[in-house]
């Protein structure tokens, strides 16, 4: 143990302010933004934290390695006086130090290399010297912090070094206290909100009741003020990492977007002087109409940034305003006029129901489940295969189903993926009443985005269903017997899984479509980016109905993944996908057939 000299312990004292200084103003932050920070949210991010550790992602461990590197020296640094007397702890933070250290120098090369794709991407992104300045200075930071961290573990090894531990550890804690204890507060905040949950800024049928004027409802973000303060925590807590930006597929096809890119700059923005600020001075409109709202962005992130909850945000500011294209505009004229995307006639929603004899609710109320079927498998021939196919596979399980036809209207995620809130509203309040009027419990989908919204997005607006996913369904009428399935039946084909990101990503369908495969083809094969690090088919975040400057396809880059697996067959669980695959295999000519799952099953039912 060190002499408990002057010099030692004007050292120490200055070390354990710097470990009090970073409690302090983590306490601080958690206070200003209303996060609790109790023992509760404590456990329940430990517990979410050793989830993502299970999963083995690389970005993951490497944050993991530093925060357990700043834990192992903030601990060692404040018992350090008593450390004489606590030989086996001393061990233990001796033989932990090993392999924080080799995390440490595997995240520091990572920065590096994240460093430099960070440079190129804004060059092509045209980022400002003022922006490109900051961006270097927060990531130099976090380098810095790093190597800081690698050191004070080093060092554990030579006590004669105890000085120059404990004065890089207090240098290493003042940067956490100053640059990590946000976003700290907003991990801790954040880690367990679901993906679907989007801020709503009014209830409709409230406005139309009366209980809301709607002179005092807020529509969008016009000035960076306006953020609220949870928005204001995220975007202020992102600290270069760039896992989004590697993960985003809009920045891998070249489209004008990079999550990080994004989010910084209207952070920078916020931070100015002038709070009165239009986020537009900063953040182009091709931007936000870039991102397909597939997620991956916040499901990267380690610190919990919620790099959507500013694109729908400012999306919706832009609807309000009336800036829109005429795609886009068309779109949401069809919707308005015919309560579907393509503007067509509902009452077509029906016609592939009729040709297989599929019922209705309306001539068949006793139905246990409601079959929602969705706009593009009502309206488009080559999706109508996945609701005969998913009908077919009712029929031989004995399940009792209907759909309702002609009454039944998009459930409105086109309108408000794309920010036109009111729209997706009327269109939800006018489902919810129909779906009630005939006493819906159950509902199956076959679409992941109708699925999304009716089981996660409707019940704040009274409708209170049991949905689940077609490859829910199938799968446990599968694992009963319901659905059998003969051996000789069993197809001799190689299949790769593409996961829909509304389904996987969204909400934690990804065993059971592998499940269906293992029992009805003879090769399944995975693709490098899959589950819940599924790569975008590219028609989310109402991408499919209009078109974004890009240097390649989104669908084309998930067509080259699923073609070097060598499957002859792309096993599909939602119709966007499926037709956005479709095309993307037949231009890049790979010669692979892309099928529903639900399609597949019926091939190998009588």
């Amino acid at each position: 143990m060190a002499a408990l000299d002057f010099g030692y312990l004007t050292v120490y004292l200055l070390s354990l302010a710097s470990v009090v200084f970073a409690g302090l103003m983590v306490v601080r932050r958690s206070k200003a933004t209303s996060v609790s920070i109790g023992p509760r949210r404590l456990l329940g991010l430990a517990k979410d934290e050793t989830r993502r550790l299970m999963s083995g992602d690389p970005v993951f461990l490497m944050h993991l390695s530093i925060a357990l590197g700043i834990g192992v020296t903030i601990a060692n640094a404040v018992m350090d006086p008593g450390m004489g007397y606590l030989y086996p702890l001393k061990v233990l933070f001796l033989v932990v130090s090993v392999p924080l250290t080799a995390g440490l120098i595997a995240s520091f090369v990572w920065r590096v290399q994240v460093y430099s794709r960070s440079k190129k991407e804004e060059r092509k992104l045209g980022a400002s010297g003022k922006f490109t300045s900051a961006s270097t200075f927060l990531q130099v930071v976090l380098m810095l912090a790093i190597g800081l961290t690698t050191s004070e573990l080093v060092l554990l090894w030579f006590p004669s070094m105890v000085y120059a531990d404990l004065l890089l550890g207090a240098l290493r804690n003042s940067l956490v206290a100053v640059y990590y204890s946000r976003p700290s507060v907003n991990l801790v905040g954040g880690f367990d909100r679901p993906l679907s949950a989007l801020k709503t800024p009014f209830n409709l049928a409230d406005v139309m009741s009366g209980k809301t004027d709607a002179s005092q409802i807020s529509v969008g973000v016009s000035k960076v003020s306006e953020f609220d303060r949870s928005q204001r925590l995220t975007f202020d807590s992102c600290v270069e990492i760039g896992a989004c930006e590697a993960a985003c597929p809009a920045t891998a096809a070249g489209r004008p977007l990079s999550p990080r890119v994004l989010v910084r700059k209207v952070s920078l923005l916020a931070r100015g002087p002038d709070a009165g600020a239009s986020p537009f001075s900063a953040v182009g409109e091709d931007e936000l109409w870039s991102c397909t709202s597939c997620g991956a962005c916040m499901a990267s992130c380690p610190v919990s940034v919620k790099h959507l909850d500013i694109i729908y945000e400012l999306r919706r500011d832009l609807v309000t305003k009336g800036k829109v294209d005429k795609e886009k505009a068309a779109l949401l004229e069809n919707l308005a006029q015919s309560q579907n995307p393509y503007g067509l006639k509902n009452a077509s929603r029906a016609d592939w129901a009729r040709e297989v004899g599929v019922g209705t609710l309306a001539s068949e109320p006793g139905a246990e489940y409601l079959y929602w079927v969705g706009c593009i498998s009502s309206f488009d021939q080559r999706a109508q295969r996945i609701a005969r196919a998913l009908s077919k596979i009712l029929r031989q399980a004995g399940v009792s189903f209907a759909i309702l036809g002609g009454e039944e209207m998009c459930v409105g995620d086109p309108a408000r993926r794309l920010g036109e809130e009111g729209r997706y509203q009327e269109l939800a309040l006018q489902n919810i009443e129909k779906l009630n009027s005939y006493g819906v419990r159950k509902i199956i989908a076959t679409c992941p985005h109708c699925y999304n919204t009716l089981k996660n997005e409707y019940p704040q607006f009274g409708g209170n269903y049991d949905v689940v996913y077609h490859t829910q369904l199938i799968s446990d009428l599968i694992r009963e017997g319901k659905v059998k399935v003969p051996p000789e039946k069993v197809q001799s084909i190689s299949v790769t899984l593409h996961d829909a990101c509304y389904a996987s990503r969204y909400n934690s369908v990804f065993d059971e479509p592998r499940e269906i495969l293992g029992a009805t083809v003879s090769d399944v094969r995975e693709m490098g980016r899959r589950k819940e690090k599924t790569f975008c088919c590219g028609a989310g975040g109402s991408n499919y109905w209009y078109k974004v400057p890009q240097q390649k396809s989104i669908a084309g880059i998930r067509a080259e993944e699923a073609s070097e697996t060598g499957a002859k067959t792309v096993a599909t669980e939602c119709p966007f996908c499926l037709s956005m695959l479709d095309d993307a295999t037949k231009v890049a000519e790979t010669g692979m057939d892309v099928r529903d799952v639900a399609e597949i099953v019926a091939d190998c039912i009588s």
